[in-house]
């Protein structure tokens, strides 16, 4: 019942700000479950890829979707991803936290600047893959879906309203969590007894937050986020100078 409830508030968080899912998972999987790092990140991109489906359906019924950007951003991703599941388990698990730490800074810091609404040229092709298989990377290694970086790139690089690129950002994460968590579970990372009832507290966190995504303000969601996003990227930075226990 637990991680149905903590994968139900991860989804509404992430179907309202186009992130955060997989930011909080992994934490939250470590704090309250007392799950490894390693664990923590396969299990997270398990419950991420549950949502962002189940977002994306939502956003797409509202037309909040483009789905041409969402192929290119979304193919790339899905190679990254394996890419960083596999290049997880080589690298030291502090130095994972250290890493997930800085990375939940850069996501407060581009979540708390004004996103631009799209205007402009769309970005080359070439240039949109690149940023894909970047994203996926980041979303394999780490466990973390990478919206507080797809929504910036859709609104500067594919000239996307920022109301559609969360909806967007969905749909590539969706393909990115997807692989990335496939490769995790294959080596055992992410414990079935776990993810399920997470995943489904996702879902339909997902399917409410999606359609309170355009009623909502979102300054105070935003700040929210900010506020236990710096606490918990705090508390990951002593664990990986060995400073907590």
């Amino acid at each position: 019942m637990l991680a149905f409830v903590v994968g139900l508030v991860l989804g509404v968080v992430f179907a309202l700000l186009g992130a955060g899912g997989g930011i909080l998972a992994v934490p939250a999987l470590m704090v309250v479950f007392s799950e490894s790092m390693t664990v923590a990140t396969g299990a997270g991109l398990a419950v991420v890829f549950a949502a962002a489906v189940a977002g994306s359906i939502s956003h797409g019924r509202a037309k909040r979707v483009d789905w041409r950007v969402a192929g290119l951003f979304g193919a790339p991703s899905i190679a990254g991803a394996v890419a960083g599941a596999r290049l997880h388990v080589l690298v030291p698990e502090r130095v994972t936290m250290g890493l997930f730490a800085l990375v939940l800074l850069v996501a407060v810091g581009s979540m708390l600047r004004k996103r631009p609404e799209g205007t402009g040229a769309p970005g080359s092709t070439p240039l949109l893959l690149g940023v894909g298989f970047a994203t996926g990377v980041l979303t394999g290694f780490l466990g973390v879906g990478g919206g507080f970086l797809i929504v910036p790139a859709l609104t500067l690089l594919a000239a996307v309203p920022l109301h559609r690129a969360i909806g967007t950002s969905m749909a590539v994460i969706a393909a990115s969590s997807l692989s990335g968590a496939v490769t995790h579970l294959a080596a055992g990372h992410a414990p079935l007894w776990l993810v399920a009832p997470m995943a489904a507290g996702a879902v339909l966190g997902a399917l409410v937050g999606a359609p309170l995504s355009a009623r909502l303000p979102e300054k105070p969601l935003k700040i929210g986020f900010a506020v236990l996003a710096v606490v918990v990227a705090l508390g990951m930075a002593f664990a990986a100078a060995g400073l907590l226990g």
